[in-house]
């Protein structure tokens, strides 16, 4: 990497090879600790001590967490303060350390530091260790200093590393049966700095002062979560904070709202009112009828509206119509809603009809008439 490289965005992700990524911390922490790769997290720690039963109970744990800015709730800082104090170390590093934790440790953070991590300036880490070399320093140009500390609790705290004006930026502080490490310059464990002549060893130094580990875990989560965040975490959010994936989402909403806008514009063929069916047994009769009154066959002409009026009554109302007697009568009365008096008069009509030889054009024409007059008025 050349040393007049620009850094405009760090991600401290496991997986970035860029400057601004932690691969090369990730990938030598299995050499550190004697295993293979750390766990990784990508939940709030809360909600990950609730899934993972090694967080939730287990002793001698690392949990690395590398931010630019820390933004926790108060109870995942119960969960990291419970963890530490069974015993874990938690090991964090952020120019932005959330108020919430730096309050339950006792400490204060600066205010003062360069808004442009990777400026045109020279930055240094110093451990004070006195078993190590008074020149023990790690430095790396165009990478600004961050913050310090400006309030320590002395009984539990050990200052371990202070910037280029040795004010204090590496810190351990003592939690139960456990530490927390605090290092206010993440920069430090970027590609950028650990790739840069012998700075790797930093590396190896700061991860000496963790012992007693019994498994080593990654945060993913705080690096992408960088604002204050309230309520429970959704998987909603995760979706959110790559991208890629934010990028793919919002144009499918696009493209949704741009279908729906363009497809209310279509106008649906106009669909045509439904003719009235009208009774075709009654045009039936008509029509027959006329056929027959012209040839003046009223016998035949009679029985024919008999045996199409007596098709209407089974098909409309199911009666059997093969012995039309007075049950028959009074069921076909109520049914048709006609008075019963009325289909007494047809029924005598059409028993005398089967029976006759002649019928007049009086008694046709009346006939005719009782039947026009039923599927009238029939329901």
């Amino acid at each position: 990497m050349s040393e007049d490289l620009r850094l405009d965005i760090q991600t401290f992700s496991y997986k970035d090879k860029d400057p601004g990524g932690c691969y090369v911390m990730f990938e030598s922490l299995p050499s550190l600790y004697d295993g293979g790769h750390p766990s990784v997290v990508s939940k709030p720690f809360a909600a990950s001590t609730k899934k993972d039963v090694n967080l939730r109970s287990g002793e001698g744990i690392i949990y690395y967490l590398i931010t630019r800015r820390l933004f926790t709730t108060v109870e995942d800082v119960d969960a990291m303060i419970e963890f530490v104090n069974r015993g874990n170390q938690l090991f964090v590093a952020a120019v932005d350390m959330d108020s919430i934790l730096i309050s339950r440790l006792y400490t204060k953070v600066s205010d003062e530091y360069s808004s442009n991590i990777f400026a045109k300036t020279r930055a240094e880490e110093h451990f004070v260790n006195p078993a190590l070399a008074p020149d023990t320093v790690y430095a790396r140009d165009s990478i600004a200093d961050g913050r310090y500390f400006t309030l320590l609790d002395t009984v539990r705290t050990t200052i371990l590393g202070t910037d280029s004006r040795h004010r204090a930026n590496f810190i351990r502080i003592n939690v139960g049966k456990g530490q927390v490490f605090l290092l206010l310059q993440p920069s430090v464990l970027t590609n950028y700095f650990l790739m840069y002549k012998k700075n790797l060893s930093f590396l190896e130094k700061a991860a000496g002062y963790t012992y007693g580990y019994s498994s080593v875990y990654w945060d993913e989560f705080y690096k992408y979560n960088q604002r204050p965040r309230k309520g429970e975490f959704s998987e909603w959010s995760v979706l959110m904070r790559y991208p890629a994936l934010r990028w793919a989402l919002w144009l499918m909403v696009l493209l949704l709202l741009l279908y729906a806008l363009f497809e209310s514009k279509r106008r649906q063929r106009i669909v045509p009112d439904k003719v009235v069916l009208t009774n075709n047994s009654l045009e039936f009769v008509e029509a027959l009828g006329q056929l027959y009154y012209q040839q003046h066959d009223n016998v035949n002409l009679a029985r024919k509206i008999t045996l199409q009026w007596q098709e209407f009554i089974r098909t409309k109302y199911y009666l059997n119509t093969n012995n039309m007697d007075d049950e028959f009568i009074h069921r076909l009365s109520h049914k048709a809603g006609v008075p019963l008096k009325d289909v007494e008069a047809i029924i005598d009509s059409i028993h005398f009809i089967l029976v006759a030889d002649k019928i007049s054009d009086a008694s046709l024409k009346d006939f005719y008439s009782k039947i026009q007059a039923f599927y009238l008025n029939t329901k």
